[in-house]
């Protein structure tokens, strides 16, 4: 099932909304059954006077705005035909269990964290009739989190990385939604190397862009965050220096640069010259990659994605038949990969 944007997507917006003092819904897709392929988290929002954003499920929005905040803080099922389904694009119909709650109950600055696109996980509590309530966890804390004798184990599920949701049901339910950000690749620079960058991001259901302009770049990096990386390919210090004078000093987790010792140290010296601090310069992985002895563009672009991923867990990179103890060390307090 094809489902609409997710809370990282609609959190700008439902935050403004508030800012306005506008009373505002949002509801998320907790479970699907009967449906083709599910993505998990899609998530829309809608205010009292007729404004929205997202989509959910093909007929499902005009049923939640009809009902005004009958349904806030709790579950509500809603069936597709297969008719409606296959008239949609769907291949089958099935049932979709939401969440809605009113956007101002979750925990103070939960929408501004989400518009930073924050790791988080949700955890509510819906018992018998009442309103859910709903407690927000980070890596930090999550353990913490009450689990359900029934329900998931909240720690291992946000351990994966990847938004994924649970619903236990029953007369007390609970709802965990962990939501992570998707990654998105930027690539300044163009050529073979930067094709082979997006067509490895794409297959691991990463977002891409590619750039030579340095200004496209710098505004591309200002909006990057701790799940986002960088590859600077070009060899042009108009460009490549103050595009990585803003990736250094921005939020995104990986910088990397292609090119010889003396590409490097000419852009070190470029940086240092623009007054680059000197913890901001060894966050640069230059030259990009793992030592994998790769030549070809494809064998360059793995080289790298494998360094952000390794640079993402803490990993060294080094072989696995190497490691002692478990083949999956990856936790709680390790950050795991990430879609």
């Amino acid at each position: 099932m094809r489902h609409g944007r997710a809370m990282y997507d609609i959190a700008t917006r439902v935050a403004a909304w508030l800012d306005d003092a506008r009373t505002v819904h949002v509801a998320q897709v907790v479970a699907t059954a009967g449906f083709s392929s599910g993505t998990p988290g899609a998530a829309y929002a809608w205010t009292d006077d007729g404004e929205q954003i997202g989509t959910l499920i093909p007929g499902v929005t005009g049923l939640l705005t009809e009902s005004g905040g009958r349904l806030d803080g709790h579950l509500a099922e809603i069936t597709v035909s297969d008719d409606d389904a296959v008239s949609a694009g769907l291949s089958c119909g099935g049932t979709a269990t939401l969440f809605v709650q009113d956007a101002a109950s979750f925990p103070t600055g939960t929408w501004r964290r989400l518009a930073r696109r924050e790791p988080m996980c949700l955890v509510s509590e819906i018992v018998g009739s009442d309103r859910g309530t709903t407690s927000v966890y980070s890596a930090t804390d999550v353990r913490d989190a009450p689990r359900h004798p029934d329900g998931v184990d909240i720690a291992r599920l946000f351990a994966r990385g990847v938004t994924a949701t649970a619903l236990t049901p029953g007369e007390h339910s609970q709802v965990v939604v962990a939501l992570w950000p998707s990654t998105e690749l930027l690539v300044v620079g163009g050529g073979s190397i930067a094709t082979a960058l997006a067509d490895s991001a794409m297959l691991l259901g990463w977002s891409s862009a590619v750039t030579d302009d340095a200004a496209v770049a710098v505004d591309r990096i200002e909006r990057l965050t701790e799940s986002d990386a960088i590859v600077v390919l070009s060899h042009d210090r108009a460009t490549d220096v103050p595009a990585l004078a803003a990736a250094l000093a921005s939020r995104a987790g990986y910088v990397g640069a292609l090119g010889s010792r003396g590409t490097q140290a000419a852009r070190r010296d470029g940086l240092i010259a623009g007054g680059m601090p000197a913890d901001q310069l060894a966050r640069l992985h230059g030259p990009a990659g793992l030592d994998i002895d790769a030549h070809t563009p494809a064998e360059i672009a793995v080289s790298i994605v494998a360094e952000v991923l390794a640079n993402r867990s803490g990993s060294s990179g080094g072989s696995i038949s190497g490691r002692e103890g478990p083949v999956h060390t990856a936790g709680v307090h390790a950050p795991p990969p990430r879609n």
